[in-house]
């Protein structure tokens, strides 16, 4: 894939509407990741039509376009190992850390006193130092690793970065070495995070598929329409037939892939979403562009969003900030945090820029500029 020759916007899946489309599609998926959880953990007790699938099913969403993101990133040899490295790393890093951190400090230092807590909060500083730790490694979401601190969803980026490691040793090197540096990452990476990784590969596969490219303008509508009619469907056979086929089929610890199958069908429905979507996008380039800075103004928070929401919802009920039954209060509640978000992305997802440039500097200059006076 790096030695491909560049193609042009036009031949890209991902062409520039689209992926002001997707930034909106992004801040979407996290914002309703942090409505399910706030329901969840009880903040909100009224109607409400979705369970635990709608934040899961968000985070296959966030697969699918990290794979599309990605792939095209790389995509007519405009990167190497080293580069991808760094714009991996200061991306990950500035929200992921702070996150990890900010949740053992929202448990033990923050909290107030409602002491009732859905991920059972170790009391033991060794405990602690046990759940913070393999998170910062990312090999949480391994078989019997010990979760983070009041940060559940974590796990996703735990997953994440491991199809980023593999996918790179795929991409960047040859021969002999590609082979069996992949097969040492997969190994490493176990069965349970690379069940998940074909929704992934569901991304890439659209950056090399042109059929994906050639969905008529008059037939998108149509599929649009019925991806949300199959993504709706969805939540009615899941655990009624796919689930359970799993559990029968996968002898281990499935860990946060237990619902494989329907992490499949559900990709599936987001591709063919994504290919729906791009002839409308490119129709409708002109409005959609104008509105690209408020898309990336709301994507340049989204991770934030995704990392932070829950510790910030555990502090809201540990001292009975909670909504009940009123729609109001509750939009009210959410509001809070997608706030408190925006202003923390402003000392961590917004240093990201910042951070890549000071990696950029130390590993790309040139060798006299680096040598000590």
């Amino acid at each position: 894939m790096a030695g491909n020759v560049p193609e042009t916007g036009e031949q890209r899946f991902l062409t520039r509407p689209l992926s002001v489309v997707l930034d909106f599609a992004r801040f979407g998926a996290a914002l309703l990741v942090a409505v399910g959880h706030a329901v969840q953990l009880g903040l909100y007790r009224g109607p409400f039509p979705f369970g635990l699938r709608m934040q899961h099913y968000c985070v296959i969403v966030f697969f699918v376009l990290s794979g599309l993101v990605i792939s095209t990133s790389v995509q007519g040899g405009r990167s190497s190992l080293p580069r991808y490295f760094v714009a991996r790393v200061s991306r990950i890093l500035p929200v992921a850390i702070p996150a990890l951190l900010f949740a053992v400090l929202a448990a033990y230092v923050l909290a107030g006193p409602v002491r009732v807590y859905i991920d059972n909060s170790p009391d033991d500083p060794l405990e602690v130092a046990s759940r913070l730790l393999p998170p910062m490694a990312f090999v949480s979401a391994w078989p019997g690793m010990p979760a983070p601190v009041w940060n559940p969803p974590y796990w996703s980026l735990c997953y994440e970065v491991w199809f980023y490691a593999i996918f790179a040793l795929a991409v960047f090197l040859r021969g002999w070495a590609r082979v069996a540096a992949v097969l040492v990452a997969c190994v490493s990476a176990g069965g349970a995070i690379l069940l998940l990784m074909p929704v992934w590969l569901m991304g890439v596969a659209l950056t090399h598929a042109p059929a994906a490219r050639r969905l008529p303008l008059t037939a998108a509508p149509m599929v649009l329409v019925g991806c949300v009619w199959l993504a709706l469907a969805l939540f009615e056979i899941d655990r009624a037939v796919l689930n359970p086929l799993l559990k029968a089929w996968w002898p281990g610890k499935a860990q946060w892939s237990q619902w494989a199958l329907s992490d499949f069908a559900m990709g599936l429905v987001m591709v063919l979403a994504l290919i729906a979507v791009r002839p409308l996008a490119q129709r409708f380039a002109e409005p959609i562009m104008r509105l690209r800075e408020l898309a990336g103004l709301l994507a340049g928070f989204s991770f934030t969003l995704y990392l932070f929401h829950w510790p910030l919802l555990q502090l809201a009920r540990s001292h009975g900030l909670v909504a009940g039954r009123n729609p109001l209060a509750f939009a009210a509640l959410l509001g809070l945090v997608v706030a408190l978000c925006a202003l923390i992305s402003l000392l961590t997802e917004r240093q990201s820029p910042r951070f890549r440039r000071w990696m950029e500097a130390r590993m790309f200059a040139p060798v006299e500029q680096r040598r000590p006076l």
